[in-house]
């Protein structure tokens, strides 16, 4: 079989499309760039009629290889049934047949997403994604992404305009898929080679032209019902990569025949987004820039949908299913009405320096937002995740009673089913799933921020984490607060709420526990990014399992088989004596005489042990679902740390040797440039004064903070100054000496974590984490986590 190594990054049929002056060949203007002895720069181009076969291709662009042998199937298997379904949706649309654009509808799109991703352009943005990749893991994630655009494209307006009427026609570029925004012209940082404006921008419009005389143009709803109210560089509502929606498939405005002038302009944009050339039927096609005198904001006029077919997209669909039940959808995707109750209006005009923040921190603006750019901020407009985690605990002490006098003795006797499917409900309608977690994590700012991972559980949270939370300028723990949004009704809290009842303890407890420090900013208590992103959420899990297998340290093994245990116990409190006996026996092997000793030790403990249920249950029940939470787990650990510019600190040590395999290596070998300083940090002041104080310790701590914060900054600019990296060891060593004596002193009562910092060059990261980031909705993340905390103590 012969191999096809002449790989064409446009489909030769495109291309066929454009031909106007002479029978099979386009004349295509290509730039190149010569380096000149000097050391300068020129730029010449090169004017050739070529046919299609000649033009649009590069050698083994997706060939990949094992020694001397070139395998092609990327090109025969992938891009062969893809082109082959892909010119027959071009051709639908290149007609006015409905029915046509109807059947065509998703492999035209398939086909459109495809086609920005494989040009030379598309593959350099795709490795711009990842810290490395080679040619086959190149494709690999080629593979994995070509999909990311399509449901944004389709909810948008989308527009077929016409050059019929125009003597100029429409061009061809390198890179045919074309992303316009009006405020980002070709300089801008946003357009920065091989950057677009993300298309999930408000003003972002896509530019696809389907042969000379017929161009599609998509634009997102928001902007199109209102160009001059709209930021531009906003992100859209539900921008949400991959989901499913309800779309009208024969929805395309197709009136509008442009005029030369307006040809001109997209062909201006089309030029000036390419990457290095484009090709025309005609030459003077070529050279939109001469006839053209407004400037690139100005060009936006041309791109708009006419008013008056915008009748034709948004709106609320409403389907209705045999089974009884229905399905909603709005304008933009979501399948729940907007939560009005979640917004906010904070007017920064009136904001004094130190009032509190706008943004909902419980921070002084001076001390927040006040210097910081707009993109750099949470979300002014909406609750912030510090205020809905007040207003849960607020609703569980409402709804349980604890603000008419109950106890917490009182609750574990009397809580209800109503109760808890009440708090749940609550918890449910303050995250709904459509919500933008992203506008409300927060940025990487360069602020000394850490992530914890580890077991979310009341029982063991202030052994480790909240000390460590001392250290550094913002704390996240995630909240292990199940949502019921994503669970079946059948294992629902809000529906099911019976099965709930020791969880719900549980779940109760952590959050009225953690409250105080929520309050005064010691941690921030934030969601699972993936609560709000199923495919997130379900890619997350399948990477998960395959991952199932990898070695768990005993000591982890041990902490976690001692906490289920209790779990159980305290679970199976008011079981019949004789029945608890039995399940022990039964379930755990135990002999029947240490069975009974340990259900009378239970019981006569109960009330002074806060988790045991102290309700009736009878065999039969149902039983309860209890949920051990020791997360995010690595994946998500990764991902939440890039999203917020974030260390990682961990007591988990199977999760401490998951992400030594991830560090960054080159040709095999991890380097260490900060190991003058990081290796001497190996003991980190735990601060469990602030447990009952809220309030982060001095002296010591104070100096151990800094001295952190002073290296995460050097590590964050790449600095290797070998003088900075002594002056800051020395200080280390001091503060070695003054832990040392503290540590001695029995009276100071200070303990001293054993502490490992993993910082290796190039950080940690994981190639799935970054395919799981770039399908995400995120526009802005680091590309690696910088460091990993890790502390042991024996306990």
């Amino acid at each position: 079989m012969s191999q096809t190594r002449n790989n064409h990054y446009v489909p030769q049929w495109h291309q066929n499309g454009f031909i106007d002056e002479r029978d099979n060949q386009l004349r295509h203007l290509k730039r190149r760039d010569i380096q000149l002895r000097d050391g300068s720069t020129k730029v010449v181009y090169g004017k050739n009629w070529f046919t299609a076969a000649q033009c649009f291709y590069e050698k083994d662009l997706y060939s990949t290889f094992f020694g001397s042998f070139v395998n092609d199937d990327i090109e025969r298997k992938l891009f062969g049934p893809i082109d082959d379904n892909g010119a027959d949706a071009v051709k639908a649309f290149l007609t006015d047949d409905q029915a046509q654009w109807h059947h065509s509808f998703q492999d035209f799109f398939t086909y459109l997403d495809v086609q920005k991703l494989r040009t030379p352009k598309g593959l350099d943005w795709v490795k711009t994604k990842y810290p490395e990749l080679n040619q086959i893991q190149l494709m690999t994630e080629m593979q994995a992404l070509r999909t990311i655009h399509c449901t944004l494209w389709a909810e948008g307006v989308r527009e077929l305009v016409s050059a019929e009427d125009s003597d100029i026609k429409f061009i061809l570029s390198d890179h045919p898929v074309t992303i316009f925004n009006y405020a980002c012209p070709p300089d801008s940082e946003l357009c920065a080679y091989p950057n677009d404006p993300d298309i999930a921008l408000k003003g972002s419009q896509t530019i696809f032209p389907l042969d000379k005389n017929r161009c599609l143009i998509l634009t997102n709803l928001e902007y199109a019902k209102d160009p001059n109210g709209t930021n531009p560089l906003e992100q859209r509502p539900n921008a949400t990569r991959i989901r499913h929606s309800m779309v009208n498939t024969i929805n395309f405005i197709a009136k509008r025949k442009l005029k030369q002038d307006e040809v001109t302009k997209i062909n201006h944009i089309i030029k000036s987004r390419s990457k290095d050339a484009i090709a025309a039927g005609k030459e003077t096609w070529l050279y939109p820039e001469d006839r053209l005198t407004c400037k690139w904001s100005e060009l936006r006029h041309v791109l708009l949908p006419p008013t008056e077919e915008l009748y034709k997209f948004g709106g609320e669909m409403y389907a209705g299913y045999e089974d009884g039940s229905t399905y909603y959808q709005d304008e933009f995707g979501r399948t729940n009405p907007q939560n009005e109750n979640l917004k906010k209006e904070t007017n920064e005009k009136k904001l004094g320096r130190n009032d509190y923040c706008g943004c909902g921190s419980g921070r002084k603006y001076k001390h927040c937002c006040k210097d910081l750019p707009d993109e750099l901020r949470t979300s002014w407009s909406e609750l912030s995740v510090r205020e809905r985690n007040l207003a849960f605990c607020r609703a569980i002490k409402g709804i349980l009673g604890f603000d008419a006098g109950k106890t917490w003795l009182d609750i574990r006797r009397e809580i209800t089913e109503k109760q808890i499917s009440d708090i749940y409900s609550f918890y449910s309608f303050i995250w709904p799933r459509e919500t933008d977690i992203y506008s409300l994590l927060p940025k990487s700012d360069g602020r000394f921020r850490a992530l914890y991972t580890g077991v979310l559980d009341v029982r063991v949270i202030g052994l480790h984490a909240l000390p460590m939370a001392s250290l550094f300028s913002e704390f996240l723990i995630e909240s292990p607060i199940i949502n019921p949004n994503n669970v079946n009704p059948e294992f629902s809290p809000i529906k099911n709420p019976g099965k709930y009842k020791y969880q719900a303890l549980k779940d109760i407890s952590f959050m009225l526990e953690l409250e105080p420090y929520i309050y005064y900013g010691l941690i921030n208590l934030i969601p699972d990014p993936s609560n709000f992103d199923l495919h997130l959420m379900r890619a997350m899990m399948d990477m998960a399992t395959s991952r199932r297998g990898t070695v768990q340290s005993r000591k982890d093994s041990e902490a976690y088989t001692k906490l289920a245990f209790e779990d159980f116990l305290n679970s199976i409190h008011m079981m019949p004596r004789d029945v608890k006996i039995c399940l022990l026996v039964s379930d755990f092997g135990m002999p029947e005489n240490l069975a009974e000793q340990s259900i009378d030790k239970l019981d006569a403990n109960a009330e002074a042990s806060p988790l045991t249920m102290l309700q009736p249950r009878e065999p039969g029940d149902g039983g309860q679902l209890m949920q051990f939470s020791m997360s995010p787990n690595y994946e998500m650990s990764l991902f939440t740390a890039q999203v917020t510019g974030s260390v990682i600190v961990t007591d988990s040590e199977s999760r401490w040797l998951e992400y030594q395999a991830a560090q960054h290596r080159q040709a095999g070998v991890a380097s260490y440039p900060w190991n003058d300083i990081y290796g001497k940090l190996v003991r980190a002041p735990m601060d469990y004064h602030m447990l009952g104080l809220y309030v982060k310790s001095q002296h010591h701590f104070t100096i151990s903070r800094s001295i952190l914060e002073l290296a995460d900054k050097l590590v964050l600019a790449d600095e290797r100054n070998p003088k900075q990296l002594e002056n800051l060891s020395d200080l280390i060593d001091r503060l070695n000496n003054k832990l040392g004596e503290i540590d001695t002193d029995d009276e100071a009562e200070f303990v001293n974590g054993d502490c490992k910092i993993l910082v290796p060059d190039g950080g940690i990261h994981d190639n799935n984490v970054q395919r799981l980031l770039v399908r995400s909705g995120c526009l802005k993340y680091d590309d690696k986590v910088r460091s990993i905390y890790y502390v042991n103590l024996k306990v």
